[in-house]
Parts: C-alpha cells; structure tokens; sequence
C-alpha cells in the first residue's frame, strides 16, 4: 500500500476516535508554546528547524539539526501576574526535552470572623494564607525515519498544583515534515492524538481532543535591501467546537491562524515579526561569539489583557 495512503487512513481512524465530550479548554496549559524565537514569530514552530524546543513543536525536526543546543527562557505575563519558565535541549541530532513551569504565586485566600454574617466594617475579610498555582509540564522528543519520511513522536507529562488540588496529565503528540524544495518545507502536527488525559485528586477526569496544525516557511531574499528572510505560515485546527472564541468555527471544527517574519540584519543578528490570533508580536536575537544568543520578544495584546515579554539565553555547542 502507499505510503502516502496509509498517512491518510492513519488520519481519518484519527478522526474518527475523537471524542465530543471532552472538555473544552482543558488542553490549554499543552498551548503556551515553547522559546522566545517562536513566540516573536507569531507563535509559529512546527515547520522552524532553528528552534531550541523540537520536542514541543516537531521533533522530526532534529533530522536536520547540527550539534547541540541549550536554552533558558523566562515570559512575564498580564503584568507579570503570569510566569512562564522552560528550559529546551537537543542532544546529539537523537533527543529533544522541553521543561516547563507555568506559575501563578503568591495568590492571597480570605476568610471572615463570622461566616454566618455579611461582609461588613464590624466582619471584615482577612487573608488567613497564600497558595501558589503552578503547571510542570515535560515534553520528549524521538522521531523515527520511515522510508522517505521522518516521524516526530512527543509523549507529554503534567503535574498540576491549583490551590489546594493535585492532578496529573499525560498525552502525546505525532508529526513530521516534507521539503517540497530547498526553499520550502511543509510540516503537520497531530496533537494529543489518542485523546489527552488529566486526572484530578477530586476525582475529576478531564480530556483534551486531538488537534491539527499544519505549517510551511518559505525562505527567500529580501527585495531591494537583499537580506536573507524566512517567512512562516501556520493554521491550527481545534475539535472542541471553540464558536466565538475561534477566528473561524465550522461545528465542532475551528480555526486560528499564526504567520511570521524573520530577517536577518547581519550574520549576528536577527529580527522577528509575526501575528498569534488576534496580537502582533516581534522580537530580536544577537548571537554571541558565535556560541551564545540572547533573544527576546514582545506580544502586542488586547484591550482587555497587558502586553508579554519572553527572554531567553541559548547555547549552541
């Protein structure tokens, strides 16, 4: 049989395990995406083979990468209410591992005196302790070659902590990518394929549907400066009937949209555009003796939420 054909089967039994009762929104802490080049590029990765978290994006990726690298990354966001934290590996052209810690600290619980009275001047709420609220989440990144294509496989563990509950996740992504040319290279992604698991300590089982991204870049020379640019384009598909929430929703089907921009201004220095959804984003990395990069971005966000900072160090060996 095909190759291409049994891709295609692989993809409708897919389809076809989908379940419409999972919860909407549960999946989201596996959505913050992972570096700071990615997120100034519009959130856009799963086809960006210079990005250090292959193991979240696309690990069939690491095919093509030289070396290995190393980054720290720290985000601040709505205010710094939010911290995002990951540390991204690539070892040996075999391995990827992303790490990371979504936190929410020092969040104040109140109480009254008499909780049979109403809040009042002589019943007065007072803080009586602090929680913290904060995600672990591991992404491993192998892939595999199979005949002319290489396959990207991403198990995925989560550790939650919101107050006073535990719970724990566990799901996996698959992927992989085609170079239509030297200049242009497709990529897919099927997220949380057999139906993502987070099993509370309260008893509450909450799960996430499969998903689809689909991406291509396309490398080109800049007009009139001739600069070497990289431009990125990306659609991910949701099946958690997402209505008014999504850019585009059709049923239980919804569509968001993420493209990017990168030029490079000099052989140490790189400049990223790009647009996640509904926010404009940009950012810049300097590449250091030739080992280092410092890199930073910038997310434009709405009315309604504050502006985000990700910075980040890399080290390529």
């Amino acid at each position: 049989m095909n190759k291409r054909i049994k891709l295609i089967i692989l993809s409708i039994l897919i389809l076809g395990t989908i379940n419409l009762s999972a919860t909407k929104y549960a999946g989201e802490i596996f959505r913050m995406g992972s570096g700071v080049r990615n997120f100034a590029l519009g959130n856009c990765g799963i086809s960006d083979v210079d990005s250090y978290g292959l193991a979240y994006w696309n690990p069939a990726l690491i095919a093509k990468t030289e070396g290995n690298k190393f980054e720290l990354m720290h985000a601040e966001e709505y205010m710094g209410l939010l911290t995002y934290d990951t540390f991204s590996a690539i070892w040996n052209k075999q391995f990827s591992v992303v790490i990371t810690r979504i936190g929410i600290d020092d969040i104040p619980l109140t109480k009254v005196p008499n909780d049979t009275l109403e809040v009042g001047f002589d019943n007065r709420p007072y803080k009586y302790k602090s929680v913290n609220n904060a995600d672990f989440v591991v992404y491993f990144g192998f892939y595999r070659k199979i005949g002319n294509y290489h396959i990207g496989l991403t198990p995925k563990f989560a550790y939650r902590h919101l107050a006073e509950e535990n719970g724990f996740g566990f799901g996996a992504d698959i992927s992989s990518f085609y170079e239509v040319s030297d200049k242009l290279l497709i990529a897919f992604k099927i997220r949380d394929f057999f139906s993502t698991q987070i099993l509370w300590g309260n008893g509450t089982h909450e799960i996430v549907n499969p998903g689809f991204d689909l991406e291509s870049n396309y490398k080109f020379s800049m007009p009139l400066i001739n600069l070497n640019s990289q431009v990125f384009a990306g659609t991910e598909i949701h099946t958690e009937g997402r209505e008014e929430a999504a850019t585009i929703a059709a049923g239980f089907l919804s569509f968001d949209f993420h493209f990017g921009l990168e030029v490079n201004l000099h052989k140490n220095a790189d400049v990223y555009f790009g647009y996640d959804i509904d926010n404009f984003t940009t950012g810049l990395s300097l590449k250091i003796k030739n080992k280092w990069k410092i890199n930073y971005s910038f997310e434009q966000d709405s009315e309604d939420l504050e502006n985000s900072h990700r910075i980040s160090i890399g080290l390529n060996l």
